[in-house]
């Protein structure tokens, strides 16, 4: 009994050895400043923001379902040709589909493969009723308190004025890049992006383009945002969770409110709703991981040791994890009801109830395997699935020792140059026209250089949306760099 006893204390103490020894070695410590020495890139300040203000004055809004505004988009389409002289004269430029736009910056070098940047024309709308909200009107571009104010401040023409300054500004400088440029503005990604990045994918790979690596919007530098890190976080997304929509119909309803049945199709609609919010998709600690060991020892011990044990603790992970929902959206497939629509009358049944509830889908999971598991928890044949509006699978998740990466990590640390400075990638959680050109590279990375706090992110398709002056050129800078280090002289 005694032996027994002991050899279980040697395992014990065996195990949390190997426990703290992993959580202590679980770190990278390159992602530090140094051998990345500060660059600094002169800017006319006045005039680059003045062109991200006049920019939000187009109230380029996708609504989805509603009139599409021609006229907002063929005058900012103008606005960039005005705006932009060098991009236009030295650019080969195509319209796609009227709106969106492709141009192409010949490299020297054909043997090279071609980079891709990418941002998008389009904005949300102001939700009806909130507009007395707003500091500022949401389609003025107002500059104030430090602040760009405005709708697509953010998301996302902050990109597509950032991308088009850094390249007008090589050109004037002259310059001449080894491999080849290729930028692409879509006017639709916030309804999907049929007409703007698919198409626009479709030509490049009709062309028999490869792309050395492709860059999009979705992650920012956070500040004041990852919970334990006082210092700045770049957030790079090497890939993007899935989308999709189902609308839950409850059949067999009906009737007179006087004269309920014993179990109303609402209340089976309401039982559907409650069984998928009480058994949530299970946790994968996997693409949270390599976010936690890039923060390194700034991180607090016990998420380190969770992340750093996931052969150990992920089977408990529901119970180890704290509910906090930025936290686990990046840790599992969503589940958001977001629409119900019931009877006209309050004194009559609804004959078919119906409710939508949107998933975010992490990338292990497709469109499938989350329907099937939604009808496996309702367990209920009178409520029937169908999808609703658009939705796609998961992106490839691309590696982090790519020459795109590290070109982004190095402009990144250039330009920012604070010893605080941690990058590390992240699944983006919510959908971008990146997810269209999965075919057309293996390397291909969200991140978009502004620099944002919680105040900041609440805007982004909320009230309020703003980007700091600082931080919008030092967006611009990034492009610049990242230009540069990708297309010059090895």
């Amino acid at each position: 009994m005694k032996k027994s006893v002991t050899g279980l204390a040697v395992l014990f103490s065996l195990l949390i050895t190997v426990i703290v020894v992993r959580t202590f070695l679980y770190t990278d410590s390159e992602t530090s400043q140094d051998g990345f020495p500060a660059v600094d890139v002169a800017l006319d300040e006045t005039s680059v923001v003045s062109r991200l203000s006049q920019a939000i004055q187009f109230s380029t809004i996708s609504h989805g379902g509603k009139p599409f505004d021609a006229e907002a988009f063929a005058a900012f389409n103008h606005f960039l040709r005005e705006s932009f002289p060098k991009v236009y004269s030295q650019l080969k430029v195509q319209q796609i589909n009227d709106y969106s736009l492709l141009m192409e910056w010949q490299g020297k070098d054909d043997k090279l493969q071609p980079i891709l940047l990418m941002s998008h024309m389009d904005v949300v709308p102001v939700i009806p009723g909130t507009e007395d909200s707003w500091t500022w009107p949401p389609f003025d571009g107002k500059v104030a308190d430090g602040y760009i104010w405005g709708r697509g401040t953010v998301d996302d023409k902050s990109g597509v004025l950032g991308i088009l300054k850094a390249t007008e500004k090589l050109l004037a400088e002259g310059y001449q890049p080894e491999r080849s440029v290729f930028l692409a503005f879509g006017h639709d990604e916030e309804i999907g992006g049929q007409k703007g990045a698919v198409t626009i994918a479709s030509l490049l790979q009709k062309r028999g383009l490869f792309f050395e690596y492709v860059l999009d919007e979705g992650g920012v530098v956070t500040k004041g945002v990852v919970p334990g890190i006082e210092g700045l976080v770049a957030v790079i997304g090497p890939g993007e969770k899935g989308y999709l929509s189902l609308k839950l119909t409850a059949k067999g309803g009906g009737g007179h409110s006087s004269q309920p049945p014993s179990e109303t199709a609402i209340g089976r609609l309401a039982k559907a709703l409650s069984r998928l919010e009480e058994e949530p998709f299970p946790i994968n600690l996997q693409y949270t991981a390599d976010f936690i060991q890039q923060l390194g020892p700034e991180v607090p011990f016990v998420q380190r040791m969770l992340f750093a044990n996931r052969w150990l603790f992920e089977p408990f992970a529901d119970g180890l994890v704290p509910d906090v929902p930025a936290l686990m959206a990046g840790m599992r497939t969503t589940t958001a009801p977001t629409m119900i629509s019931g009877s006209v009358k309050d004194n009559v049944l609804p004959l078919n109830p119906s409710a939508v509830v949107n998933f975010r889908i992490l990338p292990g999971e497709t469109m499938e395997t989350v329907t099937a598991r939604v009808k496996e928890v309702i367990d209920d044949d009178s409520i029937t699935l169908e999808h609703y509006g658009f939705g796609g699978n998961p992106s490839r998740v691309s590696p982090t020792d790519s020459f795109g990466y590290q070109q982004l990590e190095g402009s990144i640390h250039e330009v920012i140059a604070d010893p605080s400075l941690r990058i590390a990638p992240r699944i983006v959680i919510a959908a971008t026209d990146a997810r269209h050109f999965d075919a057309l590279t293996d390397n291909s990375y969200r991140f978009m250089g502004v620099t944002l706090g919680p105040k900041e992110l609440k805007g982004i398709h909320g009230t309020d949306e703003r980007v700091s002056v600082e931080s919008y050129l030092q967006a611009v800078k990034i492009y610049y760099q990242l230009i540069r280090n990708s297309t010059g002289q090895s």
